[in-house]
C-alpha cells in the first residue's frame, strides 16, 4: 500500500488485510491487570523521597531525583493514556486519573485532553498547536524555536495547552478547565504552606521541583522525536516511532511507539509493540519514520535542524520485537 492509498487522514482497518484488522481489533481490548502501573509510579516517588530523607548522601539523593523525575514523566504519560480512555474505559475513572496524574506535571487533565485530541485530528497542519512551524515566518525563526525546544519545550507547552484548549473548548469544558487549574493551584499552595509550617520547604525542591526538571528534559527529548523532522504527506509519514530498548519503553509506557499510537489511539500502551510488529510491512512499503534510539535521533536532529526529513538508519529490525508478535486465538 502506498502513501497515496493512505490519503491524508488517520489510518483505518479497511486499509489493512482481514487478518491484520482482526488482530488489531484484539489489541484495542484493555487488560486491567496492567493498571498496576498507576500505583507503581506514585509509590516509586514516595519510596524515593523516604530514602532521600533516611539516607541524605549525595548518591542516594541523585538516584532519588532520577527515580522521581522518571515517575513524574511516567505519570504524565498515564494522564495521556487516561484521556484516550485506555486505562479503565470508564469515563469517571479515566477523568479522575487524567486530573490526578496531571497535577505533578502542572497540566489540567481536561485542557491537555482537548489540546491533545486537536493535535491528533490535525497532526502537522496549520491547526496543530504542536507544529512549531505555525509560530514562525522565516526559516531562521523555525530553527531558533526548534533548538529552543531542546531546553524549554515542555515549559512552553505548559502555556500552549491551556491557551489552545480554552480557545476551542465548549463552554462546559472551559469551566472544567478553569476549575481544575483552580484546584491545582490549591494543591500547590497547600504543599507550599505545609512545607513552610513544618520547616521542610526544601522538601518541595528535592522531592518535586528539581526532579520535575528532569521530567521536563525527558519530555523535550521525547517530543522532539515524535513529529519533528518528519514529512507532511500521508498519515504514516507525519509521526515517528523510536524503538529504543525495553526499559525505556516501559518507563515511557511505550509512548515511544508513537506512530502506532497515532494510527490507532484506542490501543492501550501495553499493546503498542504488538501493533508495531503487525504494521511493519506497511511501514516498509511507505518508508515510515522508525528510529532505533532517542540518543541517535537527538544527535542527528541537533546536527541537521528542523528543515530535514530524518529517518532511522535501521528502520525495521526484527530480533527483540519478535516477542511481541500477535498469535491467533
Amino acid at each position: 500500500m502506498t502513501p497515496a492509498d493512505l490519503g491524508t487522514s488517520r489510518l483505518s482497518l479497511r486499509h489493512l488485510s482481514d487478518e491484520q484488522s482482526a488482530q488489531l481489533r484484539l489489541l484495542h481490548k484493555t487488560n486491567s491487570a496492567w493498571n498496576w502501573v498507576c500505583a507503581l509510579y506514585p509509590a516509586t516517588w514516595i519510596l524515593a523521597a523516604v530514602g532521600m530523607v533516611l539516607y541524605p548522601t549525595w548518591w542516594v539523593r541523585s538516584i532519588g531525583i532520577i527515580a522521581i523525575g522518571i515517575s513524574i514523566q511516567a505519570m504524565a504519560i498515564l494522564m495521556h493514556e487516561a484521556l484516550h480512555r485506555n486505562l479503565f474505559r470508564r469515563s469517571t475513572l479515566d477523568r479522575w486519573a487524567r486530573f490526578l496524574f496531571g497535577i505533578p506535571a502542572f497540566f489540567s487533565g481536561t485542557a491537555y485532553m482537548i489540546a491533545h485530541l486537536n493535535h491528533h485530528r490535525h497532526t502537522r497542519t496549520s491547526l496543530d498547536q504542536d507544529e512549531i512551524s505555525n509560530y514562525c515566518r522565516t526559516d531562521f525563526q523555525h530553527k531558533a524555536l526548534f533548538y529552543a525546544l531542546f531546553g524549554a519545550g515542555a515549559a512552553v507547552y505548559f502555556f500552549i495547552v491551556p491557551w489552545k484548549a480554552l480557545s476551542i473548548a465548549r463552554p462546559a469544558d472551559r469551566r472544567r478547565i478553569l476549575f481544575e487549574y483552580t484546584a491545582m493551584l490549591g494543591v500547590y499552595a497547600g504543599a507550599i504552606i505545609s512545607g513552610i509550617a513544618s520547616g521542610h520547604v526544601a522538601w518541595l525542591l528535592w522531592y518535586w521541583l528539581i526532579p520535575a526538571q528532569l521530567a521536563t528534559f525527558l519530555s523535550n527529548i521525547r517530543g522532539i522525536a515524535e513529529h519533528l523532522c518528519t514529512s507532511r504527506g500521508s498519515v504514516v509519514s507525519r509521526t515517528r516511532t523510536t524503538l529504543s530498548n525495553p526499559i525505556v519503553s516501559f518507563l515511557m509506557c511505550n509512548l515511544n511507539f508513537h506512530l502506532e499510537h497515532h494510527l490507532f489511539p484506542g490501543i492501550p500502551w501495553y499493546n503498542l509493540p504488538k501493533a508495531h510488529v503487525l504494521l511493519r510491512d506497511l511501514y516498509r512499503d511507505n518508508d515510515a519514520h522508525i528510529e532505533r534510539s532517542y540518543v541517535l535521533h537527538t544527535i542527528r536532529a541537533f546536527r541537521y535542524g528542523p528543515l530535514r526529513d530524518l529517518r532511522g538508519h535501521n528502520p525495521l529490525p526484527g530480533g527483540a520485537l519478535e516477542r511481541y508478535r500477535v498469535h491467533p486465538c
